[in-house]
């Protein structure tokens, strides 16, 4: 539901335009990214998380950094970014956390979009309804 909106900024924001991809990976494998420029020039997978990250959401976004990191194996020039649909969610992913380091040295960018309060109302609404 947001990660259109939240992609569509990335785009806005980058230049260019961005859609779901599924590309080859390795020698029988593919992947699917959130968003990809047609000349590959760029990746990007969207967290649509509102708050701060728990457990298991932490690990979602290291193993789409990783996925992104190693689709630059294939695409050396590639802009690689981690989009947020919400400022709570990239504590884990800035500042001195262990993720963060990580993200500097591979050259993963992190992204935070700029939602209206009618679209983070929803979310939260949907993370409640999750939770139970």
């Amino acid at each position: 539901m947001v990660e259109p909106l939240v992609l569509a900024q990335v785009a806005r924001h980058v230049g260019l335009p961005l859609g779901p991809m599924k590309l080859p990976f390795g020698d029988a494998s593919r992947v699917e990214v959130d968003g990809g420029a047609a000349d590959f020039s760029i990746f990007v997978e969207v967290f649509a998380h509102q708050g701060s990250l728990r457990g298991g959401q932490v690990h979602k976004v290291a193993r789409d950094a990783l996925k992104l990191i190693t689709l630059r194996r294939f695409h050396a020039d590639a802009r690689l970014i981690l989009a947020f649909a919400d400022s709570g969610a990239v504590t884990g992913v800035l500042g001195d956390a262990w993720l963060a380091e990580a993200l500097r040295l591979w050259g993963v960018e992190v992204f935070v979009a700029d939602l209206d309060d009618e679209t983070r109302a929803l979310l939260v609404s949907a993370q409640r309804r999750q939770y139970r």
